[in-house]
């Protein structure tokens, strides 16, 4: 009995932390359709700013999107990721840059997650959408030796799922630096295996990506 009730109120916790990330508003930026204008031209596009005041970080994304005569051609783009962070009160610097190729219809962003409980990791994601889908990129800045990681999501949540076409929420990140993502009902398919399929951990230094909760809160009721 006592067990049950010390899992009880666990998932009870992971299920407030949950709506404590849920309730963090995203900061995000994209740079729009690929192959909208097929002109050679560079654009750079800068998010607004994060801030966590009580743990001394600011962040801020850009996106760089090239279209060369080349890409254009092909009907490509050629986007640059690039996060920002400055600790303390301190200058920005550069923690993470990444290239990806889009094509026609993709849109390329990225979103400011936010802060870990105990303010030690920063969460970012870089990602592609192209109609209803999403890629995932989770971004994960380790504030105490200054590092980013970063690992794409793929399908690792996806194949252990009843396929309803429900994509993954990426709602935050825990102190140990695991991406934390909710995956709501299908908006397509109201039957009982499309329903909601709870809070999952994605592990960027393992590449695993395991389910902690069954259902993932009030926010998808």
């Amino acid at each position: 009995m006592g067990c049950l009730r010390v899992v009880g109120l666990s998932l009870l916790l992971l299920l407030a932390a949950l709506r404590c990330f849920a309730a963090q508003k995203h900061i995000s930026v994209d740079t729009g359709e690929c192959g909208e204008d097929t002109s050679a031209k560079e654009t750079v596009t800068r998010s607004t700013s994060f801030t966590d005041k009580a743990h001394g970080l600011s962040a801020y994304g850009i996106l760089t999107i090239r279209s060369s005569s080349g890409h254009s051609k092909k009907n490509q783009c050629h986007v640059a990721y690039e996060l920002f962070v400055a600790s303390q009160g301190g200058q920005f610097g550069r923690v993470k840059r990444l290239d990806w190729d889009t094509e026609a219809g993709e849109i390329a962003g990225i979103d400011l997650i936010g802060m870990s409980p105990d303010g030690s990791k920063f969460a970012a994601d870089f990602w592609q959408a192209e109609g209803d889908g999403e890629e995932h990129r989770p971004v994960i800045y380790d504030v105490s030796n200054k590092q980013a990681f970063d690992l794409p999501l793929e399908d690792k949540i996806q194949k252990q799922i009843h396929s309803c076409d429900q994509n993954e929420d990426f709602v935050g990140v825990t102190n140990s630096g695991e991406a934390v993502l909710a995956v709501p009902p299908s908006v397509y398919d109201d039957s009982p295996g499309c329903g909601d399929k709870g809070v999952w951990h994605f592990d960027l230094k393992t590449g695993r990506a395991y389910r902690v909760a069954k259902v993932s809160g009030d926010k998808w009721r």
